[in-house]
């Protein structure tokens, strides 16, 4: 069950932010590129418009609810940390308001959204962190994968710091989108390394 879940929690959001910016391409709400390279989209201007709206709340909020699931059996199963339990959780509740205020207009979704997205973004990637570095490694045939991708957010962090002089939206938006994807990805990474799980 444990590998079915992370992968759902991986393909899900991939597949709706593909189908939510194909059609966003098509109705002229955002330039066609490939926003993994290109950067001329960001992931929140994707999900603001026509059917992407309403593709983004149905698919993704529960993908979050997952991401809580996910990280409870890990509490249960692998490092009972209260503390990284906690942290996954409050990552997980502010993706859930940054999805739910995306596509409004104001000053309280605006700000919904910019606090939400940043504690997910900080909270979920110390939270791999710490639970790869934590773990009983007998619990894993290999944490190398999953360092790959520990390694792949430092790289990240360096090169949007690097970029933060330039001023560039475009470059904003590489490193948002791939950054994304990253987090996503260690989930069936992460289950997928253990020795053994449901």
């Amino acid at each position: 069950m444990s590998k079915k879940i992370s992968l759902l929690i991986f393909f899900v959001p991939i597949i709706s932010v593909s189908i939510s910016y194909l059609i966003s391409t098509f109705f002229n709400y955002v330039p066609w590129c490939i926003p993994f390279t290109d950067g001329c989209t960001s992931i929140s201007k994707v999900g603001r418009y026509g059917i992407s709206f309403y593709i983004y709340k149905i698919f993704l909020i529960p993908v979050a609810i997952l991401v809580i699931y996910f990280w409870f059996k890990i509490y249960l199963e692998i490092y009972k940390n209260i503390y990284l339990f906690i942290m996954s959780l409050t990552a997980s509740i502010a993706l859930i308001i940054y999805l739910s205020s995306l596509g409004f207009d104001g000053s309280t979704y605006r700000f919904m959204r910019e606090v939400g997205i940043f504690f997910f973004f900080i909270l979920m990637p110390l939270t791999q962190i710490l639970v790869t570095s934590l773990s009983p490694p007998d619990h894993f045939k290999t944490k190398f994968f999953i360092f790959l991708i520990l390694i792949s957010y430092s790289l990240l962090l360096f090169a949007y710091l690097k970029i933060l002089t330039l001023d560039n939206g475009n470059y904003e938006n590489i490193i948002e989108w791939n950054f994304a994807f990253l987090i996503f990805l260690f989930f069936p990474v992460f289950e997928f390394s253990r020795k053994s799980s449901a």
